[in-house]
């Protein structure tokens, strides 16, 4: 005899809820007459009283329901928060539709669908609660991180910041109209934007859709390698360095196709981007040579222990000036972009996308794809369960997230595998920066150094992570001005003037001291063990050679004059950086391997290229590929 399966007290809760919202949304228990079902009419069936529920459709709807014990003697609903003129305007008829017919099974109304939907959603909580059924509220799901960590580290799990997530998983068949275009674009971030003026460029009818009310772009750098302004500058590259860097920081998991075809095709697909920014050259600096090191051409800083490539431009405008330059391209090409609409689901049919349902303040929209869909829909860092259950522990130790853009919930990953398709392995990577950029001295909460400090940002990110705690502290002392002339370099003096460094590591912030002991009570870490450490550093200071971690000897300076300052630092992180697997095309690949006809995936939601960590050391990758497979994937499209 087999042995039945254990639920949980929580899962058979959920279970139960869900089976008596499907009840009651369906009509067998919204009323006691006898065309309803029932077998005693007279029968009590409700608690009398009046409840509320609550769901959402453009905004949060809210139905008030009053109870006898045999019928549903009132029904108030308040679409306040929808659309005027449509969901607004339909709250008085669906009132009435609810309380005829004595159940939450109505008829929605025409246009008005996402409000239909959430109003019946809402009535069905109401006549839950009058049955006494008690629903658990919508929560996230109860996910173990598959990824143990050694210590407890929930204090400082980041995975708190909760955005809308827009997939939808149930079936939807109910649009209030159908679009036939070429090209539908999901999301108006680099990628996005590259791809949506890039198709139309190339003659498609292309619609851009974007779930936020505004189109993002992080920074104002991009990554190339034999464009046009690093010719400028003299700068050359060995592309065979590059590439077996890029493969070892990935610890080849990721495709070493994807790659070259990054290579093969990033200075075209750049100049493109500098044409339609119709700046003139000579306003473009690299980053590593745009502030004190104008001279500086090599291809990248030879100091650091991992080759930080010198493959970065800067833009010499604001983010939000190419923004507006970016969209007025695509609005001169004929692109119509559509804000505050997100894509919620694919369509396929017959083994391939043809197409996707967005989400309008009208209702669902289906769009008809001839050629394709491209997903432009960036990260997850605002999805919680996600990231739970995608990364590990210790990479969501962090101080916050520098991204902002709350719309970023995973949704084009779930839809992507709703129809089949296969993301990269977990756990997935995060793009992360130490709360401090410059290499200052480093100690654990033990009081010791624990890794050369002169390193690509992502890899001092994830030694400060791997520390008890997950956090450090970086010293200075009263020469602070002049540890960063020590310290300062092309890599690690591009992003800021001195003087921003030298007030973050001596600010309020920082505790302070006259004597190391003292520091070391504050820091409240072993006071011998971080004695002998700066004891240990000064003496190899001297020596010109740090023997322990192989910190540069020219970089190295004493930490020997008081007061002395220690501060506090965690990791921090941009964005995520693990998606779905592609193929160089940019085709998302389904899990039996194979390419999903009509379905493509760039920038952050696309993967096949990191795996562990973003790669720093490999300078604003990420900007670049986002633009460069946008611009690609605009000639894989027409040619179809």
């Amino acid at each position: 005899m087999m042995e039945k399966e254990k639920v949980s007290r929580r899962q058979f809760l959920r279970n139960t809820a869900i089976g008596a919202v499907g009840v009651a949304a369906a009509g067998f228990l919204g009323g006691c007459s006898s065309d309803a079902g029932s077998t005693n009419p007279g029968a009590a069936v409700y608690k009398p009283g009046t409840y509320t529920g609550t769901a959402k459709g453009m905004g949060q709807v809210t139905v008030t329901m009053t109870f006898s014990e045999t019928a549903i003697t009132d029904v108030k609903v308040d679409c306040a928060n929808e659309t005027a003129e449509i969901g607004g305007a339909a709250a008085n008829g669906l009132q009435e539709a609810l309380m005829a017919a004595q159940s939450a099974e109505i008829d929605g109304v025409s246009g008005a669908t996402m409000t239909s939907d959430a109003v019946k959603e809402a009535a069905a909580s109401c006549i839950n609660q009058a049955l006494g059924i008690a629903v658990e509220a919508a929560q996230p799901a109860d996910i173990d991180n598959p990824f143990p960590s050694c210590e407890d580290l929930s204090a400082v799990n980041a995975a708190t910041n909760s955005g809308e997530v827009a997939f939808v998983s149930a079936p939807i068949t109910d649009f209030v109209r159908t679009v036939n275009v070429d090209v539908l674009v999901c999301g108006q971030g680099p990628a996005g934007m590259a791809s949506a003026l890039a198709c139309a460029e190339k003659g498609l009818k292309v619609t851009a859709v974007e779930k936020g009310k505004n189109p993002t772009w992080r920074s104002a750098t991009m990554g190339a390698f034999n464009d046009r302004i690093h010719k400028k500058f003299g700068v050359t590259f060995d592309m065979k360095q590059w590439l077996d860097d890029a493969m070892i920081n990935c610890s080849y998991r990721g495709s070493q196709e994807i790659y070259q075809q990054y290579i093969n095709t990033c200075d075209e697909a750049v100049n493109w981007f500098l044409d339609k920014l119709a700046l003139k050259d000579e306003e473009y600096f690299l980053t590593f040579n745009a502030g004190d090191f104008r001279d500086f051409d090599a291809a990248y800083d030879e100091l650091s222990l991992s080759r930080s490539w010198n493959t970065s431009i800067n833009i010499p405008i604001p983010a939000p000036e190419i923004i507006a330059v970016m969209q007025q391209r695509i609005a001169d090409a004929g692109v119509e972009v559509l804000f505050n609409t997100p894509v919620v689901q694919l369509v396929r049919e017959g083994g391939k996308v043809t197409g996707a349902v967005v989400k309008t303040e009208q209702g669902y929209v289906k769009y008809q794809t001839a050629k394709g869909v491209v997903l432009a829909t960036g990260g997850y860092e605002f999805n919680p369960v996600k990231l739970n259950a995608c990364c590990r522990p210790r990479d969501l130790a962090l101080s916050g997230w520098m991204n902002g853009t709350k719309t970023n919930t995973g949704d084009g990953h779930e839809m992507a595998k709703a129809v089949g398709a296969m993301e990269d392995e977990y756990p997935h990577p995060l793009m992360l920066d130490p709360q401090q950029l410059m290499p200052f001295l480093r100690v654990n909460k033990s009081g010791k150094r624990f890794t050369a400090e002169y390193e690509a940002y992502n890899h001092l990110s994830n030694a400060i992570q791997s520390q008890p705690g997950a956090y450090d502290y970086y010293i200075v002392d009263a020469n602070c001005p002049a540890i960063v002339d020590k310290i300062w370099t092309p890599s690690s003096g591009c992003y800021a003037p001195k003087e921003v460094w030298i007030a973050a590591a001596t600010s309020d912030k920082a505790l302070v001291a006259n004597t190391l002991e003292e520091l070391a009570g504050k820091m409240g870490v072993d006071v011998d063990a971080f004695a002998a450490t700066i004891k240990r550093w000064n003496a190899m200071c001297e020596a010109g050679e740090d023997t322990d971690f192989h910190f540069p000897g020219k970089m190295m300076h004493k930490i020997d004059t008081a007061p002395f300052y220690a501060t506090k630092e965690m990791a921090e992180a941009l964005c995520t950086a693990g998606g779905l697997q592609i193929t160089p095309r940019s085709e998302v690949m389904a899990t039996d391997g194979q390419a999903i006809p009509g379905l493509y995936a760039i920038g952050n939601v696309s993967g096949s290229m990191f795996s562990g960590t973003y790669p720093h050391n490999q300078n604003c990758l990420s900007h670049s590929r986002c633009v460069t497979f946008g611009y690609n994937v605009a000639k894989t499209l027409a040619a179809r």
